[in-house]
């Protein structure tokens, strides 16, 4: 699985229009909503971050068996993988299980929002309409039709993950970037136009229909196409009990059950990491003022944005390493988990450098009213953040090897830290430093070096390993390069 320069450079291009695609739009929907809608536009993309937990980590179960069957795999574990030859091809059967596992896993899911929506969703909407004093019908049409869309998108998660499992980044990417133009560009033309919060709900259904369709084609395309229609046409003589070759096909209900037992773990993981890195600053408000709190919530998004940087180059190759893992190519998934590491350490160096050097002056010169933390916290919370970083990427490469030996001890230390947290801000006046400190603190003792100490035992990695990545990075940076 070859992975180019290009395909990162794509990748921090859809993460800058990530970003971007708030920094744009934000504006406009505070200058131009009433302060209940925007209020009411909230409450609904807090609904789209929160029902992702669903998944509860099949996307990258699924993404990462994708990966498996493209580099050579004809079956699926439930715990690690059976190695495979170099070169091998794909095992179409495999595959034609494996999606329809996912369609049918997501399309129930899907399902079972639409009932919450038109059950549940209708008594949340009429608890908010009370005393609302903006166009309640408006407001009503927003909400379900934001609603059916979220339902859409979950149905249609796995078109992402499977082509990004298939090593397929640069067109991932570029699929984003595109989606994400439209979006801004119909949410902004639509709210300056006065159509109010139904412009979001359209510039994103939009953007959403367009990213999934061309996702989906990109996939299917002609060679994969011709094999799983070839399938079916086997099936079909299978059905009709003739000779096919003792051509084995795979059920997708035994898929499920055997990626589950990767899957719920990765879930417990992954929420336990939300307890530690979100519900913390929803309980740290109400102990703390709101004004500590709103200069916390500043710098944490700023840091939240460097983790997402840092890790971008990683997320690039992270199909690549899945597919060295299986083929047991052990050098090679220790130069890319090495080189990450510089790389993501180097990112957190210097947009640190540049907040603490340039953070006020920028929320000076636009006339912010919350400033940044001081700079004792700032430092704290980005060296925190950065734990977390290096930590996500060592538990991500136990996570190629289809192995989830971290989420036991991530349950306990989310655990721990909620109590904690409870304690100092109950009991004691250590705010903002509360919520930095215990959860650096927790997994000190054990999250931030357990797993990287693991791999670097497992992997064999020496201090010269470090050096040959440093000038890996440093041959990789064109103008540093002079023979490049």
């Amino acid at each position: 699985m070859k992975v180019t320069k290009a395909d990162v450079l794509w990748n921090y291009g859809a993460t800058f229009m990530r970003v971007a695609s708030a920094l744009i739009v934000l504006p406009l929907i505070l200058r131009m909503l009433p302060q209940e809608e925007v209020g009411l536009w909230s409450v609904m993309i807090g609904l789209n971050s929160m029902i992702y937990l669903l998944d509860f980590g099949f996307f990258q179960t699924f993404s990462r068996a994708v990966t498996y069957i493209y580099s050579g795999a004809t079956k699926l574990e439930k715990e690690g993988f059976t190695p495979v030859q170099e070169n091998r091809g794909v095992s179409y059967p495999l595959l034609k299980g494996l999606l329809k596992a996912m369609s049918h896993f997501y399309g129930y899911v899907a399902a079972t929002l639409m009932v919450l929506l038109f059950t549940g969703g209708v008594w949340y909407i009429e608890q908010l309409m009370e005393g609302f004093a903006g166009d309640a019908s408006a407001a009503r049409i927003a909400w379900y039709t934001y609603g059916v869309l979220l339902c859409y998108q979950f149905f249609t998660y796995y078109y992402d993950a499977a082509l990004v499992g298939r090593g397929m980044i640069k067109r991932s990417r570029q699929i984003i970037v595109f989606s994400q133009s439209v979006h801004i560009v119909i949410s902004s033309i639509l709210l300056i136009s006065g159509l109010g919060i139904i412009s979001m709900v359209i510039g994103q259904s939009v953007a959403t229909i367009i990213n999934r369709y061309l996702a989906r084609r990109a996939f299917y395309d002609t060679k994969t196409r011709d094999n799983l229609r070839n399938l079916h046409f086997e099936e079909n003589r299978a059905s009709d009990h003739l000779d096919v070759n003792d051509i084995q096909f795979y059920n997708w209900k035994s898929i499920i059950k055997t990626l589950f037992n990767t899957a719920y773990k990765n879930g417990l993981a992954s929420l336990s990491w939300i307890f530690t890195n979100r519900m913390l600053a929803i309980m740290g408000a109400l102990f703390i003022p709101l004004t500590a709190m709103a200069s916390y919530g500043i710098t944490k998004q700023i840091t939240d944005i460097t983790i997402t940087l840092s890790a971008v180059w990683f997320a690039t190759y992270y199909p690549k390493l899945t597919g060295e893992q299986i083929k047991k190519s052990i050098t090679e998934v220790k130069r890319i988990f090495i080189k990450a590491q510089i790389i993501a350490i180097l990112i957190f160096l210097v947009v640190t450098t540049f907040v603490l050097f340039a953070g006020a002056p920028a929320l000076e010169y636009i006339g912010s009213s919350t400033p940044l933390l001081p700079i004792g916290l700032m430092i704290l919370l980005f060296f925190a953040s950065m734990l977390e970083s290096l930590t996500q990427l060592s538990t991500s490469v136990l996570l190629s090897r289809n192995e989830v030996p971290h989420y036991k001890a991530q349950s306990i230390t989310a655990l721990i830290a909620v109590l904690l947290m409870f304690v100092a801000l109950e009991y004691s006046d250590a705010g903002v430093l509360a919520l930095i400190a215990i959860p650096l603190v927790v997994q000190l003792f054990y999250q931030h070096w357990r797993w990287t100490a693991k791999l670097w035992r497992e992997l064999e990695i020496r201090p010269s390993d470090y050096l040959d990545g440093i000038k890996s990075v440093y041959k990789s940076i064109p103008v540093l390069n002079n023979n490049k």
